[in-house]
């Protein structure tokens, strides 16, 4: 047993040894320029919704069997904390009414602060099944200018530029006599560490609306393309460049309920496709991925300025490591 331990800590400290010299040459690059890229993604509502009471759909497809084990993407979902407050300022606009023979215009400003967490529990560097403690947080400002742009009576066209500043940190505790061996050369290269990124990221989106006479349905496609780079971190992290585009396309539902003075409520579906391509797609496990929600929407607009719709519903995600379905608040949704 004494022997067999020796030969697992040796080549263990061969792998950390490799890692380290790899890490020496490449500075490890990629790592940071896939967490940044993610982040990105995670932090956008518009293409992925995560919310809380995380469940597996096949529970409420498949409720007679009781044996069912928490799926990886569902023990993921779990470990993810993100938090995003918006808010967008009207600069300009043109109303169609005061100008009959003109088309709607808009030009706006938006500001959005976003937090993302990630806690885990690893035991990679203990033989005893001892788990170290890991926790990714990533702090992001988000600041873009929008023009808004009808081109018919069913067509409207968004053009807006945008950029993130990130700044993430790593905290990690080592919780076993194997893992603190290794403090010091592990400090600073992979835990306990801090990095910054910033973000261009141009868009374009173009929406169908089509009213109906229970309430109204929309096509949405969406295109943002994003390019970054580190600054002002760990040495690590250093001439990480990450980039990445995605595409949503989507259908929206929304189906008057209540009109009356004092209640506005309305049935809200969603699904879209959303297609990914960059430093993201290796830790999303996918190339594309699905999401369908349905939820109830308040009209807030009579009672606030701060939000045209609120509500709330149920999201399932499918086609990537985030598989799950969870509860969802909607803000200005419609």
């Amino acid at each position: 047993m004494l022997i067999e331990r020796n030969i697992q800590l040796i080549s263990l400290t061969c792998l950390l040894c490799t890692l380290l010299s790899n890490h020496a040459t490449a500075k490890n690059k990629v790592y940071f320029e896939e967490l940044f890229s993610t982040a990105v993604v995670l932090t956008d509502s518009e293409t992925i919704t995560l919310g809380v009471g995380n469940f597996d759909p096949d529970k409420l497809l498949k409720p007679h069997e009781k044996d069912f084990t928490e799926s990886d993407s569902i023990k993921l979902r779990n470990e993810l904390t993100v938090y995003s407050i918006p808010y967008t300022w009207v600069l300009s606009e043109n109303e169609p009414k005061e100008q009959p023979d003109s088309f709607f215009y808009k030009d706006e400003l938006t500001v959005s602060i976003s937090y993302l967490k990630q806690k885990s529990k690893t035991d990679l560097l203990s033989q005893f099944e001892i788990t170290d403690d890991n926790k990714d947080e990533v702090y992001s400002a988000y600041f873009a200018y929008s023009k808004h742009t009808q081109l018919n009576d069913n067509w409207d066209f968004r053009f807006r530029v945008g950029s993130y500043f990130m700044h993430h940190e790593n905290t990690f505790h080592y919780n076993s006599e194997e893992s603190l061996q290794y403090r010091d050369e592990l400090d600073g290269v992979f835990f306990n560490l801090s990095a910054n990124a910033f973000f261009i990221e141009p868009n374009v989106k173009l929406t169908y609306n089509h009213p109906k006479d229970w309430g109204k349905w929309q096509y949405i496609s969406d295109l943002n393309v994003f390019n970054g780079v580190t600054f002002n971190g760990v040495e690590s992290s250093q001439d990480a460049k990450p980039n990445g585009w995605r595409l949503n396309n989507g259908l929206k539902l929304h189906y008057d309920l209540n009109q009356s003075r004092f209640h506005a409520e309305s049935l809200f579906v969603k699904f879209q496709r959303s297609d990914i391509g960059g430093d993201m797609v290796n830790n999303l496990g996918t190339k594309y991925f699905y999401e369908l929600g349905v939820g109830l929407l308040l009209d807030t607009s009579k009672f606030t300025d701060l939000a045209d719709n609120v509500g709330i519903g149920l999201n399932i995600h499918h086609g990537s490591n985030l598989n799950g379905g969870s509860i969802v608040f909607y803000f200005n949704e419609l």
